[in-house]
This record gives structure tokens, sequence and C-alpha cells, in this order.
């Protein structure tokens, strides 16, 4: 049984040896990913009377409006948005989502060892790559299909696939349809201790953000270690439940 003081102590354990190359790795993740989010910079400025209600956005990039050159580039973006929004969902899927995996197995390994920053890479040089791709695109595009029905069902989704980004880290050949079950079966009770585990981590987000989002960048290792962990975890539960074994789950060796 685990606990979310226990994840996170062990979490802190594997990163007081290698904190700084896990932070690289996010980083490194994140710039490829397109994730922005975490890089934004927004400010909102709220004042309201009886009469009036103003809300004033201030964004710094908006200055750069100013230049032809940023406007000549904004024109093209919005002419040739169609394909630019092709090649970025392109590289989602051949890049991104095989990088995340390759980031899960890094944590993975340093678990158990000095894992080498190469480790977020790894995916592309495995005869699985392929595997990781197909299986990737379906988990996400069954949690976007669910998500049309009503947001719930999508997010309901989302944690019971939580854990295949981690079984194709482990195994990158395991077929679609089992990752997708051993996923299910290794959530089944447990979501909402997730959502819980991930919900605690809001706060260290919201201070990181704070700080104009680049706090947040040296959270992530922090929440990537916590979740190494949690997969250890529920690899534990499968192997006690008869779920799964070490010839499906061969460990955290390097592949």
């Amino acid at each position: 049984m685990w606990t979310r003081s226990l994840l996170k102590t062990n979490a802190k354990l594997v990163l007081r040896q290698n904190y700084w190359t896990a932070f690289l790795v996010c980083i490194v993740w994140l710039l490829f990913s397109f994730d922005a989010s975490t890089l934004r910079l927004n400010f909102n400025l709220n004042y309201s009377t009886r009469a009036e209600y103003y809300n004033y956005q201030f964004n710094p990039f908006r200055v750069l409006g100013d230049f032809p050159l940023i406007n000549f580039l904004a024109g093209f973006m919005a002419a040739f948005g169609g394909v630019i929004f092709l090649i970025c969902l392109l590289l989602q899927i051949f890049v991104a989502n095989p990088m995340a995996v390759g980031r899960n197995r890094y944590f993975m390994e340093s678990r158990v060892g000095d894992a080498p920053f190469s480790s977020l890479f790894s995916v592309f040089g495995n005869p699985g790559y392929w595997n990781i791709v197909k299986v990737m695109f379906l988990k996400n595009l069954s949690v976007f299909l669910w998500t049309l029905l009503l947001v719930f069902p999508g997010i309901y989704k989302s944690y019971q696939y939580r854990m295949v980004d981690y079984l194709l880290a482990e195994n990158p050949y395991l077929p679609a349809g089992r990752a997708f079950e051993l996923s299910r079966m290794m959530t089944d009770g447990e979501k909402f201790n997730i959502f819980v585990l991930e919900l605690s981590f809001w706060g260290w987000f919201f201070l990181g953000a704070m700080l104009f989002y680049i706090g947040t960048l040296f959270v992530h290792p922090y929440f990537y270690a916590t979740y190494a962990e949690l997969y250890a975890a529920m690899r534990a539960k499968a192997f006690a439940y008869g779920m799964s074994d070490e010839e499906e789950l061969s460990g955290f060796l390097q592949y």
C-alpha cells in the first residue's frame, strides 16, 4: 500500500543524487513537447466600480508587435496556420510522445542507478519505436474522443490510462490492447488517490507560476520522480495480484 508521503520521500532521495540531470531532462522534453504553458508570461489586472468593470491584460511579447518583422511573421503564421498545425501535430506524434516515454524511462532508471541523460532519447534507437508511436497515438486519441462526449469521461480515461507511458518505457513492444488493459487494472481503485497525489503538487506549481512560470520548471523533476515511484508501486501491485510478471515487465535496466 503506497502513500503520498512515502512516494515523495523516495523521490527526494533519488533527486539528491541527480537533480540537475533530471532538471535538464525535463527542460529538453518541454522544449520538444511544444508545451509552452509552463513558459507563459501573462499578467491580469482587474478593477471594478459600481458602474464599470476593467480587465487589463499584459503580455510582454505583445510589445514586439510594433516591429514590422514580427508583424510579417504573424501574418505568415495566420496564412499558413493549417500547415503549421499539421507539422506540430506530426512532431507531437513522432517526437514529443516518444520523448515522453523516454523521459519516464529516465526517471525509472534513476530509481535503481545513475541514469544517463541519453535515456530521454533512447526510444528513437529502439526497434519498438513504431509500436510506441502507435500506442501513444491511440491512447491520446481515445482520451480525446471520450472528452468530446463530456469532459468527465475524458478525465476518467486519462487516469485510467495513466500508466501506459510507463509500461511502454519498461516494455516498448507491449501491444496497445495489452497496455490499455494492464493500465486499467493497475489504476483500478487508485484513480482518486492518484488525483489527490497530483493535487498535492498544485501548491508548488502555483508558487512557481508566481515567478513568471519559470519556477514551475524546478518542480517538474520532483513531480516526475514521484510519478516514477507511483509506477513502481503500481507495478508491484500488478505482480502481487498476478496481472503481469517479470517476463512481460522485465525491469528498469537500459535496453
